[in-house]
């Protein structure tokens, strides 16, 4: 199944005797919410919903038209990658510089999959990923990263 993205305006209910449908993308999202806001410190917090409202805009309401996503933005020029650094304090871009690079070559990687395997698991994978980055053990140590 190639992946159409629609958002979810109504849940579908099992009245009619039929099988379970597979759980949306925006249900699941919805769903794992806590997940999005326990993240520490806060200002991983605000870089992960930072890329995951870049990956609905930029790539799943594109999909949705017929469109391409926004491969570009994830250059190191790219319009995702300047507003991660950009909401980084200059003195603590170097330790958060890895966890953007890596989020931005994951997120690359994961667009160059061929749209035939673009499915659901496939977009609930996207808004895993700047989730599952792991943080340098100075970054989770410095002081005043506690606050975005």
């Amino acid at each position: 199944m190639v992946f159409q993205w629609q958002p979810l305006t109504h849940d579908v209910g099992l009245e009619a005797g039929g099988a379970a449908p597979a759980i949306g993308v925006a249900r699941w999202y919805r769903d794992m919410t806590t997940c999005w806001m326990s993240a520490e410190p806060l200002r991983r917090r605000c870089l992960v919903l930072r890329v995951h409202r870049w990956i609905a805009d930029r790539v799943l309401i594109p999909m949705a038209r017929g469109e391409e996503p926004a491969v570009a933005d994830l250059d190191a020029d790219g319009v995702l990658a300047l507003t991660l650094i950009s909401m980084v304090p200059p003195r603590r871009l170097g330790a958060w510089h890895p966890w953007i690079v890596l989020t931005l070559a994951d997120l690359r990687l994961a667009l160059a999959q061929p749209p035939t395997v673009r499915d659901e698991a496939w977009a609930r994978h996207l808004f895993l990923i700047p989730y599952s980055i792991p943080l340098r053990r100075d970054v989770t140590r410095m002081e005043g990263d506690t606050h975005a």
